[in-house]
C-alpha cells in the first residue's frame, strides 16, 4: 500500500462519525431503504436535478455506495481483483485497496455487495464469498473469512450478493450451509460467535436486516427456501417460512411493520405478508398479492404501505389489508429508495424518476431524467445522503443535488 493512500485513509476514516443524513451501509441507517433526511426538493426541472460531478474508473460491478461524513465507499473489479474505493464527496477518488479475487464468471462480473461502515471498520463481502474486515487506522485487512471454506457455505448460481449486517460487535453474514445458514462473527477478530442451523438452504442474494419485535432483536432475511427469522442474541432459528421460486432468487430484504413481515420475489411469485406472534417465534400468512413481484430492486415500507417495482410496474400495497392502493409504470422495472416522503426510482434502462409519495393515490412523476454515462446493467440501488442522490452505473458514480 502506498503512503499517500495510508495518509488519506487515516484522515478520512478516523473522522467518521455517522450523523443524520449519512448512509453508512446498504439500505441506509436502518437497512430499510429509507433515508432520514428532510428538506429535499419536491420537484425536478425538465432536465432533472443538477449534476454535481461524476467519477469513472471504478471497475466492473454492481456495488452501491455507503456514505459517512465526507467519504463515499464502494467496490469494483479491475483485472479480476476486487477493490475498495474511497471517494470524497467532492467527487475525487482518494484511495483504493485491493482485497482479492472477485466474481469474473456467471455472465455478470464484479462485486455485488455494498461496504458496511461501523465503529471504525469497513466490511466487504466479495461475490466469491470472502468477508473482509478493513481497519480504519491504516486501511489494512485485519481479518478475512471464507464463507465456503471456513464456514461450510455454498456458492450460488449468480455468485454471492450480500451486504453484511453489523449488530454491535457482531457481523452477520449468510454462508447458506446446513449448519451455517446465518453466522455471527466477532467484528474485532472474525471468530465465530454463533451459527444458525436451518433447513433454509443456500443464500438467495439477500442482505439481512435487524428489527426490534416487542423487545426482542430479530434478524430477518431471505434464503433459498424462503423467509427466515433468527434470534440476534444466540442465532436460534425462530421460524422458516417457505416461499420458493424456480431460480432461488429472493433478493429483496423483507419489510417489517408493526409485527408484520412483507416478502416479495419475482418470476411471477409476488408478495406475501406474514404476521409474527408476540414472541416472534412463529408466523402466519395474512395475505398474498401477485402484483408486487420484485426481482432484485428492493421494496420499501412507507406510511403503512409497501412499494416496489417489478414485473407489473410500480405497485403500492396497503400492508394491513394486502390491497393494491395504486399502480403505475413509473420509469419501469428497477430499484427504489425513499427519503423525506419521496420515492427515488432507478430503472434497469437507466431512467431515474421522482414521486411525491401518497399512499392512497399515484401523484405522477415529479421529475425524470436519463443516465447517459457508465456501462452495462443499471442495477446498483440509488442512495440519498446529505442532500445528494448517488447513482452507480458500472464503472461510474454520478452525484446529483436533490436538496432544496
Amino acid at each position: 500500500m502506498n503512503t499517500r493512500f495510508v495518509a488519506v485513509w487515516i484522515v478520512l476514516v478516523l473522522a467518521l462519525g455517522v450523523v443524520a443524513g449519512d448512509w453508512p451501509q446498504w439500505g441506509g441507517p436502518n437497512r430499510d431503504n429509507v433515508s432520514l433526511e428532510k428538506g429535499l426538493a419536491r420537484k425536478w426541472s425538465g432536465n432533472g436535478p443538477q449534476q454535481l460531478w461524476k467519477v469513472g474508473g471504478l471497475g466492473e460491478g454492481f456495488s452501491s455506495v455507503a456514505v459517512v461524513g465526507d467519504t463515499i465507499f464502494t467496490t469494483g473489479m479491475e483485472g479480476g481483483q476486487g477493490r475498495l474505493f474511497l471517494i470524497s464527496t467532492s467527487g475525487r477518488i482518494v484511495g483504493r485497496k485491493t482485497y482479492g479475487q472477485e466474481t469474473a464468471g456467471s455472465g455478470y462480473p464484479g462485486p455485488r455487495g455494498t461496504p458496511t461502515v461501523a465503529d471504525g471498520r469497513v466490511f466487504v463481502e466479495s461475490g466469491e464469498g470472502v468477508l473482509y474486515c478493513f481497519g480504519a487506522k491504516d486501511g489494512q485487512i485485519q481479518w478475512q473469512k471464507d464463507l465456503f471454506g471456513d464456514l461450510g457455505g455454498k456458492q450460488v448460481q449468480w455468485s454471492v450478493a450480500e451486504s453484511v449486517l453489523v449488530d454491535g460487535n457482531r457481523v452477520i453474514c449468510t454462508p447458506g450451509g446446513g449448519n451455517a445458514t446465518l453466522v455471527a462473527l466477532d467484528a474485532r477478530s472474525g471468530q465465530v460467535v454463533w451459527r444458525c442451523a436451518s433447513q433454509g438452504g443456500r443464500s438467495a442474494y439477500c442482505s439481512p436486516m435487524l428489527v426490534d419485535h416487542n423487545g426482542r432483536k430479530i434478524i430477518l432475511t431471505m434464503v433459498e427456501e424462503g423467509a427466515i427469522a433468527v434470534d440476534a442474541k444466540d442465532g436460534r432459528e425462530l421460524w422458516l417460512y417457505r416461499h420458493k421460486n424456480k431460480y432461488a432468487v429472493h433478493a429483496a430484504t423483507p419489510v417489517y411493520y408493526k409485527g408484520r413481515v412483507v416478502i416479495s420475489s419475482g418470476y411471477g411469485y409476488g408478495a406475501e405478508c406474514l404476521e409474527m406472534n408476540q414472541a416472534g417465534t412463529s408466523v402466519r400468512k395474512v395475505w398474498e398479492n401477485k402484483d408486487l413481484a420484485n426481482q432484485h430492486g428492493g421494496i420499501v415500507g412507507i406510511d403503512g404501505a409497501v412499494v416496489g417495482t417489478g414485473e407489473r410496474g410500480l405497485v403500492c400495497i396497503d400492508i394491513m389489508t394486502g390491497r393494491v392502493n395504486w399502480s403505475d409504470r413509473g420509469v419501469g422495472k428497477g430499484s427504489i429508495t425513499a427519503a423525506d416522503g419521496l420515492l427515488f426510482l432507478y430503472s434497469e434502462k437507466g431512467e431515474v424518476g421522482l414521486v411525491d409519495f401518497d399512499p392512497k393515490r399515484f401523484t405522477g412523476l415529479a421529475g425524470r431524467f436519463q443516465v447517459n454515462v457508465g456501462s452495462k446493467q443499471n442495477w446498483a440501488h440509488p442512495v440519498v445522503a446529505n442532500g445528494v442522490l448517488y447513482i452507480r452505473h458500472g464503472d461510474t458514480l454520478i452525484a446529483y443535488k436533490v436538496s432544496e
